[in-house]
Order: structure tokens, then C-alpha cells, then sequence
């Protein structure tokens, strides 16, 4: 996840959006004679179809279950699942030949380059296709509030989010209760609890993943977000001049670097990776870890079974903060897209609307212990301990929740300098302030750049 994997839902969630695609596919033709299975999907049952699913905190067994009702659909087609997770190298190279994959599960492409090529097809008309599995339903009316609005662009639909996702800060609630601790709601609060915790233990009180720095470029921003309140995010993702010199942008840098500078990392954790951090923490030897809502599906096997992994809101920095503790990143994430210039365009539409149907989500959600995009996802789908604690806290944020920062969304090279920053900032080699300048040096270059397209939230 995000040098580019499902990481990027923290530092995205996940790729960005992209075109208008050719005419000849945009829209798929809907005739009278068409079975119901197919109904508003022009597809031909013989020719091949080639899936590529992002091989990461989700796995591969959720595919089986759409893969296997398209080919009981099309049993003359060669269906294909391909996987890896490196989608730059692996898939841009084929958008170039003009040979990609029919549907793709987007996590790592830039989106933004797509849709300047025009690359990736208008997905809209699946909105009012009928439902795989519920006859005489609209897909759009099986969705939950903001699905079919999410992915938009300039007005156009281009990608479909598959699970409803959120991030915060994960611990073991089993390991607070043996120790007395209570999870903290502001950042001064946290580090006096790592400074306990550091002291009456041998724990270490924080890891993250840090070969993937944006992992804790997320919280820091939350932490910001909550003390300076929305318009602080709407200058940055707006490229406003001075944004990244906000005091509250300063303050929580000065905070999270004070993880490293007081020792409260576990020894290494600026140079390992997700699966080693996340083993680590699963483990007992580090106290709190950032993540998205994967983290379970994909480390919950080092857990000891009485681990009870819990997920909480960011801290804020005071009580006087312009936004609660209960804010929270999340909604409808993921990306499932389908390139304009695909062999089978068509099976890849219908392919998509297979894999949000009730049925398959529901399978989803079960395989994968997520939140999914389609009323009654979660029916009859046993929830764990992670699960419901995510449930409550997206309950408890209500109305305070948003997608991410947008400028992580709309400009990869400002991402990935951000990455940089955040680095230089946990190793020490920069001050905060000295951050904040690099950060606003990057967001004026990408202002200035008349080759990126510009968004304004």
C-alpha cells in the first residue's frame, strides 16, 4: 500500500480518478433482448476478460466468487486473474501498448496521469444498469448514501469504491485494560502516556511502518486538522500560498518528531516495512501503530486470539480544538476501474457490477472482516472485535468524517514528496519548521506547473 499499495488509502486511499473515455465505449448499449444478468451491458461472452487485483491487505480469495459467476455466465470466456503489487511498473507499461487488463483494483496508478491521457472509462451508465442479484433494482439504489457520488470528476463517474473505509490509531484494548491505561484524546496527552509507558514497561509505546512514511503523515494531519479545524484543509488542498505554514500544521510536526526524539518508537521503525511493523505491534512489542481498516485482514494472524484489536480517532491537540476527537478520514473507498482502451471493456463493466452486487460484498465483508459499499453488506456477517470497533467509531463521527486530504488524491509527485518530507522529519534531519517550508516548496512547484491539471475542493 502507497510507495503504492493499500497504504495509499492513508496516504489515499486510493488512486485517483481519471477520464473520459472513447466514445465507442463510454456508454454501454442496452438492448431489449438482453437477459437480466447482462441487462445494460453489451458484452461478448467469448472473448477473454482479465481481472487485476491488487494483491495486498485484502488477499485474493474475495475474487473467486465474481470470477466464478462470470464465467457461469460466459462459459466460453477465458477469465484471467492477474495479481502483484506494483501497479506503476506492472500495469503503466500496458496502458502504453495499449493492451491493459479489462478491470483493475486500482491502488497505485496515477490517477491523475490517466485522466489527462484519457485512459480510463465513464463508468456512469452502470449506475442505472440493473443489480446483478436483485431483479427490477437499480445498482445505484443498492448503494449507501455517497457511493455513486464518489469517484466523480468534472461530473463523470469514473471509478467504483467497493468498501466503506476509515484510519486511525490501532492497540490492543486487552493490553490498556492489564496496564490501566486510557487511550488518550490529545497529543499532549499521548506522549505523557509514551512517556509512562517507556518508563513502567519494556513496550515500545509506537511503531509504523516506515518505509511507507505516509502511514503516519495521516495522523499528524488529523492531528492538525483537529486543532486548526476544515478550512485548514481546504488551503491545503486548494495549493493556497502559506498553507503548509499553518502554526497547527508546525505543531503537530513538532509533536509526532517528538515520538522519535524521545525514544518512543520502537527501535527500527523508521526503516521496516508494513508487514514487519504490524508484526511487531500484533506481537506486544509496541503499544499503538497507525492504520487503515485492512489491518486486521492483513495482520491479525500474529494477534494472540484475546488480543482484541481496537482502532480509535487520531488525538487532537487540546480542548480547545475547532474539531472533536471523533473526527475521522474515511468513506467510501478503494477503486475499481475500467481502462478505455481494455480488449473487453464491456465484460469488464459487467464483471464490476458483479463484484458489488449484495451477494459478492457480503462475501467480501465476510473474507475480509470490512464495511462494503452496498446496503445489507454486512447482513448476517459476524463482526470481530476490529470490525465493530471501527463500526463504532464511524458511528460516533457522524457527520465529522471526510475522504482524505485531496491534494494526496489529485497530485502523486506532491504525494510523494510529502512521503520525503515525512521521512526527513522522523529521522531527524529536518526541523519542523524546516517541514513545513519543504512542504510548501513542493505544494507552490505542483501550484506553478502548468502540465497538472488542478482541482479546487
Amino acid at each position: 500500500m502507497s510507495t503504492v499499495d493499500r497504504r495509499t488509502l492513508l496516504r489515499v486511499a486510493l488512486a485517483a480518478p481519471a477520464v473520459a473515455a472513447l466514445a465507442s465505449c463510454a456508454k454501454p448499449v442496452v438492448e431489449k433482448s438482453a437477459p437480466a444478468s447482462t441487462l445494460g451491458a453489451k458484452v461478448d461472452g467469448s472473448k477473454p476478460l482479465e481481472f487485476f487485483n491488487f494483491d495486498g491487505g485484502y488477499g485474493k480469495k474475495w475474487t473467486e466468487m465474481p470470477l466464478d459467476l462470470y464465467r457461469k455466465q460466459f462459459p466460453q470466456a477465458n477469465v484471467k486473474l492477474t495479481s502483484g503489487q506494483q501497479l506503476q511498473q506492472q500495469l503503466q507499461p500496458r496502458f502504453i501498448q495499449g493492451n491493459p487488463p479489462d478491470l483493475i483494483e486500482n491502488v497505485g496508478l496515477d490517477g491523475a496521469a490517466l485522466a489527462a491521457k484519457k485512459q480510463v472509462m465513464d463508468i456512469g451508465a452502470l449506475l442505472d444498469m440493473e443489480a446483478f442479484d436483485q431483479p427490477g433494482v437499480k445498482v445505484r439504489d443498492t448503494l449507501l448514501p455517497g457511493v455513486a457520488e464518489h469517484g466523480v470528476y468534472d461530473g463523470v463517474k469514473y471509478e467504483m469504491p467497493y468498501v466503506i473505509g476509515t484510519g486511525g490509531i490501532w492497540f490492543s484494548q486487552k493490553l490498556l485494560d492489564e496496564h490501566g491505561w486510557t487511550y488518550p484524546k490529545t497529543w499532549p496527552e499521548m506522549l505523557a502516556l509514551c512517556a509512562e509507558i517507556k518508563k513502567s514497561t519494556k513496550i515500545a509505546p509506537w511503531t509504523y511502518q516506515g518505509k511507507y512514511p505516509g502511514y503516519l503523515t495521516s495522523p499528524m494531519l488529523m492531528t492538525a486538522y483537529k486543532a486548526a479545524g476544515p478550512e485548514l484543509k481546504k488551503k491545503v488542498d486548494n495549493l493556497e500560498p502559506n498553507a503548509w505554514r499553518d502554526p497547527a500544521l508546525i505543531q503537530a510536526a513538532e509533536g509526532y518528531q517528538e515520538l522519535a526524539a524521545k525514544g518512543y518508537l520502537l527501535e527500527g521503525s523508521q526503516a521496516i516495512d508494513h508487514k514487519q511493523s504490524q508484526a511487531s505491534w500484533a506481537k506486544g512489542q509496541a503499544v499503538f501503530i497507525p492504520c487503515g481498516g485492512w489491518l486486521e485482514n492483513e495482520s491479525g494472524q500474529d494477534a494472540p486470539k484475546d488480543f482484541a484489536m481496537t482502532m480509535m480517532p487520531v488525538p487532537g491537540w487540546s480542548a480547545s480544538d475547532k474539531a472533536p476527537f471523533e473526527t475521522l478520514t474515511g468513506g467510501p473507498g478503494g477503486a475499481l476501474i475500467v481502462p478505455a482502451q481494455a480488449k473487453n471493456p464491456q465484460g469488464g463493466l459487467e464483471l464490476l457490477r458483479i463484484m458489488i452486487s449484495k451477494k459478492c460484498m457480503q462475501n467480501f465483508a465476510s473474507l475480509t472482516n470490512s464495511p462494503v459499499v452496498v446496503k445489507g453488506g454486512t447482513d448476517g456477517v459476524k463482526l470481530t472485535h476490529a470490525a465493530e470497533s471501527m463500526q463504532k467509531a464511524i458511528s460516533a463521527a457522524g457527520s465529522n468524517m471526510f475522504n482524505d486530504w485531496q491534494f494526496r488524491i489529485w497530485y502523486k509527485k506532491l504525494l510523494d514528496s510529502s512521503d520525503k518530507a515525512m521521512a526527513a522529519l522522523m529521522n531527524r534531519e529536518v526541523t519542523p519548521d524546516e517541514w513545513s517550508k519543504q512542504m510548501q516548496k513542493y505544494a507552490d512547484e505542483t501550484a506553478k506547473d502548468p502540465s497538472i491539471k488542478k482541482f479546487h475542493a
